[in-house]
């Protein structure tokens, strides 16, 4: 462990003053928990200090929930120490921590109302920055990068050989996280070598923040810029705004100490195989913000086919993504010079701005501008060394996977499994769209003239109410509360007859086929993730407000729950086959389960990955943390919470069966992409940079790469994963009618990850 420096040291003297205070004070009585646990187990507050530091640092300006973070806190210590303690010692040791960055200011605890599923409110405890923030900044630079797992690190991570890794400040991680024992010691060269292989890789690569891009990133931020989300969608609402803001705040203070270096990842798996970064904020899985901030630390020449690479690239970050690969490299080259002016002049050059994904699109039109001078200097661009990351995506990977493993020979063009029809990229939001729109204006026409007559007067009135109250709140005026009373009455009053209107409501709708897609893309992406029909009412309510936030306000949530369950069934009726196969994984999920008495678990086809679920009862415990909790009042003032009550959720020995089937089939399609994508690390000798289902390398190798993807894609569907999994599990249930598909048309489709 290393030395702590002049803040490091404040805080640890702020440590020992409240564990001496605690230990006082609990003379003659029951001593607290917290006590003995330091005193038996000889905690050292400068390892507390160190484990404890970069997980406060992470989302403190976005607000962490407290009880969430004080378990994080405690498992962590605890873990390092080797000491197995119930979950109620590590939150007790976990508010101890942060009681000693709160009563120096470093953070501060609020209790504060919560929204939640159907506007309910619940009143929980948040950590946030605090207002002597710059020394938590302070104290995260005192200690070298390659410390703390939890940040970016400045010389690569130790090789994984087995489930558990010893890092250099002697903390032991775990490949798979959440996992067992048992499950952790299937890990190792001889059993899991593709699973090590690709982590490794992963490892190895050196990433790097562009100083001109990180100035840029600075100087929008600060001057309120429109391209970040927060400033740019006007529909957005004001606790959203917020949050994005702190977000991108956050990204700009991860990146800062990285600028100009070479910096590496570590990951880990969850129980699906699927690989994550233990840094948070500045990692390939974030937003545009961080994804744009990276590059490759070692460039590679563009050579014969680097370029079209790139230029598809920036067409994809433009927001060009549905163009044929030809007609993206043409539509750069006509933008060409305005897009060099881009990369040369950012700040008064501003239409990167309106790309869909502004940084990352600035990061390739930067290095564009030095392509463009290099090509005046030296005549080519075949050896011009490209630093970018070019990205290739999956089409609906959720629907893709269930198309390819049911064999849907039908419908496998519309999510580019098979080649294009038209010579345009599948799309399938677009075709569940049009379908939607059909049906519904289908069952308008059915209304009877009563609810079409019906629909305008309560509209009438309902509109006359809220303009009244919008109004009354904008002037401060009191009879905003009684026009509210007086729209919930209305509303509850004519439930019944509001119930008739609901797809009306929508036939009456201005939406344009391109809002409509908006509208339902998020269902048909969920549907294969076991998406439920109030649950794709609830996501319609939130994507028009994003479309449309005046029409939203004058929304039921009936007619979201009616357009919801009607886009559910449009999905089910037209695709059988993916229901089918959705149906065969929970019925063999929950006969598994039965049976067994145990969780579901499989290997992995090929990789040999530990595939495990977890899904038990839980009972909520009441903990009362007797050390007491340092908190921000209302008026800003501060004072000690003594009477301290924390809920925590405690395992009960009883299996969820019911969760676990709908947990099922999003788990199998993401154990099977986290398999296609250690199979691509497994095989290609250069870095991919991956995203789940988004593949990144250099321009140079993007040919050689999606050549790959599709490749073991194929190789993938050929060993049969429906039968693989059936037998892995007993055989319990019936194979389903599979269709007819060639899995080696993927190979001859062109939008197939493009």
């Amino acid at each position: 462990m290393e030395t702590l420096g002049p803040v490091g040291i404040k805080l640890r003297t702020q440590m020992e003053m409240l564990f001496d205070k605690l230990a006082n004070k609990n003379e003659g009585n029951r001593k607290a928990d917290i006590i003995s646990l330091i005193n038996n187990n000889k905690i050292d507050f400068n390892i507390a200090i160190q484990l404890s530091h970069s997980m406060i640092a992470t989302g403190v300006s976005e607000g962490q929930n407290l009880t969430q973070l004080a378990m994080a806190i405690g498992d962590r210590i605890l873990a390092f120490y080797k000491i197995n303690k119930k979950a109620s010692v590590s939150l007790k040791l976990g508010v101890f921590i942060i009681n000693s960055y709160s009563t120096l200011f470093m953070v501060v605890v609020k209790l504060i109302n919560e929204y939640y599923q159907h506007n309910r409110v619940k009143t929980v405890y948040k950590v946030y920055a605090g207002k002597n923030r710059n020394d938590l900044r302070k104290l995260v630079k005192e200690f070298s990068e390659q410390s703390d797992p939890y940040k970016p690190l400045l010389t690569r991570a130790p090789n994984w050989e087995f489930g558990k890794v010893t890092i250099d400040n002697g903390e032991q991680i775990n490949l798979i996280k959440n996992v067992n024992n048992d499950v952790l010691s299937q890990i190792n060269i001889n059993n899991t070598p593709i699973v090590l292989n690709a982590v490794n890789k992963k490892q190895a690569i050196g990433y790097y923040v562009k100083p001109e891009l990180f100035d840029v990133y600075k100087w929008a931020l600060k001057t309120g810029q429109d391209c970040f989300e927060h400033n740019s969608v006007k529909t957005i609402s004001k606790e959203r705004s917020a949050a994005k803001k702190r977000e991108a705040e956050q990204i700009l203070h991860a990146a800062k100490p990285f600028v100009g270096k070479v910096f590496y990842q570590q990951y880990q798996a969850d129980n699906r195989g699927r690989l994550y970064p233990l840094s948070a904020y500045l990692n390939e899985l974030n937003s545009d913000n961080a994804k744009g901030m990276l590059s490759f630390a070692e460039g590679k020449a563009l050579g014969s086919t680097g370029l079209n690479q790139l230029y598809h690239h920036i067409a994809n970050m433009f927001g060009e993504d549905k163009l044929p690969h030809n007609d993206k490299v043409k539509f750069v080259e006509k933008e060409y010079y305005n897009f060099v002016k881009m990369g040369n002049d950012p700040y008064n050059a501003k239409g990167w701005m309106e790309a869909e994904e502004p940084f990352q699109f600035l990061s390739s039109v930067m290095e564009l501008a030095k392509l463009d001078k290099h090509f005046v200097a030296c005549g080519n661009t075949e050896d011009f060394v490209s630093t970018t990351i070019c990205y290739r995506d999956g089409s609906n990977n959720g629907l893709q996977w269930l198309f390819s493993l049911a064999k849907d020979d039908k419908h496998g063009h519309l999510v580019n499994i098979k080649p294009s029809l038209d010579n345009k990229p599948g799309d399938m939001y677009s075709y569940v769209a049009l379908s939607v729109v059909d049906k519904m204006r289908e069952e308008a026409k059915k209304a009877n003239s009563i609810s079409h007559d019906y629909y305008n007067l309560y509209f009438k009135g309902i509109e006359k109410l809220r303009n009244r109250f919008r109004n009354a709140e904008l002037n401060n005026n009191n009879k905003s509360e009684v026009y509210k009373k007086l729209i919930r009455w209305y509303q509850k009053r004519y439930k019944a007859q509001l119930k008739l209107t609901d797809i009306i409501y929508w036939d009456k709708s201005k939406f344009t086929v391109k809002e409509w897609r908006k509208i339902v893309k998020r269902n048909v992406m969920t549907y294969g993730y076991s998406a439920t029909k109030q649950g794709m009412g609830e996501q319609i309510i939130q994507d028009t407000r994003d479309i449309d936030n005046v029409y939203l306000s004058n929304k039921q949530h009936s007619a979201a729950r009616a357009l919801g369950a009607l886009v559910y069934n449009t999905i089910e009726n037209e695709f059988p086959m993916v229901s089918e196969t959705m149906k065969m994984f929970k019925e063999n999920c929950g006969l598994y389960m039965s049976k067994t008495g145990k969780q579901y678990s499989h290997k992995t086809l090929i990789s040999n990955f530990p595939f495990t679920q977890k899904y038990v009862k839980y009972k909520v415990q009441i903990v009362f943390v007797h050390d007491g909790l340092y908190v921000q009042n209302a008026d800003k003032s501060y004072k000690w919470e003594n009477q301290l009550e924390l809920k925590i959720k405690s395992e009960l020995a009883i299996q969820n069966i019911s969760k676990a089937k709908a947990g099922i089939s999003p788990n199998t399609i993401h154990n099977l992409d986290s398999l296609h994508l250690m199979l691509v690390i497994d095989k290609l000798d250069f870095d991919i940079v991956s995203a789940h289902d988004s593949f990144g390398c250099h321009a140079a190798n993007v040919v050689d790469m999606q050549q790959c993807i599709r490749e073991q894609f194929k190789y993938i569907i050929d060993q049969d994963p429906l039968a693989h999994i059936l037998s892995e599990t007993g055989n319990l249930v019936p194979m389903i009618n599979q269709g007819n598909l060639d899995s080696s048309e993927i190979l001859e489709s062109e939008f197939a990850f493009a």
